[in-house]
């Protein structure tokens, strides 16, 4: 561990971000722990939900082969959509398309560790298309959905990398602390 609380052993992280108290801006911390409970990963592989950590997201990318960050993202498409995303589709876009509500953050951390020489040597985000951000008792019906398909694409995309993650023989119950005191929604494979 670094003095961030950075596991510097693991050359792979998978972040979520997002405020949980924003609505559907809680996607990334949803996958996040969907994934944890349902997958099982090497131990090169740190999952992690960072909130909004604005510039204290940088030692979490410092040096990684593969970053892949989980987040809402403002596009056009419809509600729900997921989408993968480059490091050069967002950079090149950042002008016109507002991918994270976190900034500064990513974009300042990723310019940071560009000019130390320590920028992740491959950085992919995960996003989906929110139905609202705006302060909400947890997230649409629509958002909660699709949190296992994304957390299986997340499993797919590391495998195709040829890092070991499989399936939990018996998921784990997921801590979803930041859902309404009634029972928080069921997150199965469909």
């Amino acid at each position: 561990m670094t003095s961030f609380g950075v596991d510097a052993q693991c050359s792979i992280s998978v972040i979520g971000l997002g405020n949980v108290f924003l609505g559907d801006d809680g996607f990334g911390p949803l996958v996040i722990e969907t994934f944890r409970c349902s997958y099982a990963c090497s131990e090169s592989v740190e999952v992690i939900d960072l909130g909004t950590p604005g510039l204290d997201l940088a030692p979490y990318l410092y040096g990684k082969e593969l970053v892949v960050i989980v987040d809402a993202v403002h596009s056009a498409m419809a509600p729900g959509t997921i989408s993968f995303f480059r490091e050069e589709d967002f950079v090149s876009s950042r002008a016109k398309l507002r991918i994270t509500g976190h900034d500064p953050g990513l974009w300042e951390s990723l310019a940071h560790l560009r000019l130390a020489g320590r920028a992740p040597a491959e950085l992919i985000v995960l996003g989906v298309t929110p139905e609202s951000c705006t302060f909400a008792e947890g997230i649409s019906e629509r958002i909660v959905e699709i949190a296992y398909e994304a957390s299986a694409s997340i499993a797919q995309l590391l495998r195709d990398r040829g890092i070991a993650c499989f399936k939990r023989v018996q998921a784990r119950k997921p801590n979803l602390w930041w859902f309404p005191l009634t029972e928080p929604p069921s997150i199965t494979a469909v």
